[in-house]
């Protein structure tokens, strides 16, 4: 969970240095689940009070569902991939509301409500997010778990290495961004986060 969170604040810096706006909002969501996921896997490393996360999570929450219904109102009926990043947003809003479920970490810290998760509910967004991770795997379309189907990525050019000024530096930096923000690397730290949150997810059944 912390090399996802660490790999999401990269791909900011990146994102920024590049002026790509595109993915943005799936790497601020990566590095604060990333962040918030690894407390709850070690107690220890838990910090923050549980209202600080949950209010977090409740933002993100309605930034992808706006993002969704948005997207499916330009390009018609389907699914789009910020709906998957509003199901996590949920999911861990959820394991903050209801702790109680769990034996790890800093979920008991939230304590702020009673109750248990509906195992129903908890079961059925494991489910989903394992199949989530399968369909990214599986899809010729990489990158899209990050920037959607409608968005074409493009390949920077092999850069020259003889080439100096502007033109070798601008060659340069998308050298690094082709090495860093390279789709199937964006897909796996999907696939991470999707697997940790849905084993969280059961261990509080």
């Amino acid at each position: 969970m912390l090399a996802v969170a660490a790999y999401g604040m990269v791909l900011l810096v990146v994102s920024v240095a590049m002026r790509q706006a595109s993915g943005r909002d799936v790497d601020v969501a990566h590095v604060v689940m990333g962040v918030s996921m690894a407390g709850m896997f070690v107690g220890h490393w838990a910090f923050g009070p549980s209202a600080v996360w949950e209010l977090i999570f409740a933002a993100l929450l309605v930034w992808f569902a706006a993002r969704s219904v948005l997207s499916i109102r330009r390009f018609g009926l389907h699914l789009p991939h910020q709906a998957i990043h509003a199901a996590m947003s949920f999911a861990m809003l959820l394991m903050y509301v209801y702790p109680t479920g769990s034996s790890t970490g800093s979920m008991s810290m939230a304590g702020s409500s009673s109750g248990r998760l509906d195992p129903g509910l908890g079961l059925l967004l494991a489910m989903i997010f394992f199949a989530s991770a399968i369909f990214t795997l599986a899809s010729p379309n990489k990158g899209a778990s990050h920037h959607g189907r409608h968005i074409l990525l493009s390949v920077p050019p092999r850069p020259d290495p003889a080439a100096r000024g502007p033109a070798g530096a601008a060659l340069r930096s998308r050298t690094v961004e082709a090495l860093v923000a390279t789709p199937w690397l964006e897909d796996a730290s999907h696939v991470v986060m999707a697997i940790g949150m849905g084993f969280m997810l059961i261990l509080m059944l």
